[in-house]
């Protein structure tokens, strides 16, 4: 009789570990799809709502697979840019090189951008087809996405039934299309604008004058 008690705390723990194994599966799987796909902490919020699961256990591990799932989108962009965009390539080739130049402040930036509600699909894919290094891209998505998905999914209210309710309500509302249309214009945008032409001169005007750079 004493080792009823423990025993089922051991059942638990494995089920525990099986639907957290299942959120992390879907988390990539998601983080795989360039567009119109419910955010991660939903995703996360779903299993931890539905299935009683540990907060800590599941959302770090998830906002880990989450940016390995975004790697492999920014790996497949960066393939279909040699594949299909080779007129291109060199202006975004130029553009990685002036992001890679200045790799201090894109760690930074993407904690910030990672930090808000907008989808970070076209982030990835953008890093992806500029060939920037992804060791800084994913350095500041971890940072922030640890934090964000840990509250979002602590603090939120929102029960989904079933995956089908979480799939249709993470991309329906005018709010979630408008953003993920907004996602699939900026990648028009980076495609068709001369990015590292503009950032570049920008960097120049800003840049001290070399008498004072001697000086």
């Amino acid at each position: 009789m004493p080792s009823a008690a423990p025993g089922r705390y051991d059942q638990r723990m494995a089920e525990a570990a099986l639907w957290i194994c299942a959120a992390l599966a879907l988390v990539f799987v998601i983080n795989l799809v360039p567009a119109f796909m419910p955010s991660t902490w939903m995703v996360l919020a779903f299993f931890y709502i539905k299935f009683d699961l540990p907060l800590i256990p599941l959302t770090v591990p998830g906002a880990v697979v989450s940016g390995l799932g975004r790697l492999a989108l920014a790996r497949g962009s960066s393939a279909f840019r040699r594949r299909f965009m080779r007129h291109r390539e060199s202006d975004l080739d130029e553009l990685g090189g002036f992001l890679d130049e200045h790799r201090r402040v894109v760690a930074p930036a993407v904690f910030l951008y990672a930090l808000s509600p907008l989808p970070t699909n076209n982030l990835f894919i953008a890093a992806g087809m500029a060939g920037v290094n992804m060791a800084w891209v994913l350095a500041g998505f971890w940072s922030a996405r640890v934090l964000a998905d840990t509250f979002w999914v602590w603090t939120t209210h929102a029960a989904f039934h079933n995956l089908g309710d979480l799939l249709g309500r993470g991309v329906s509302g005018p709010a979630a299309i408008a953003l993920q249309l907004a996602s699939v214009v900026s990648i028009a945008l980076l495609y068709m604008l001369p990015w590292a032409r503009w950032l570049r001169r920008i960097a120049r005007r800003r840049a001290p004058p070399a008498a004072d750079r001697l000086s």
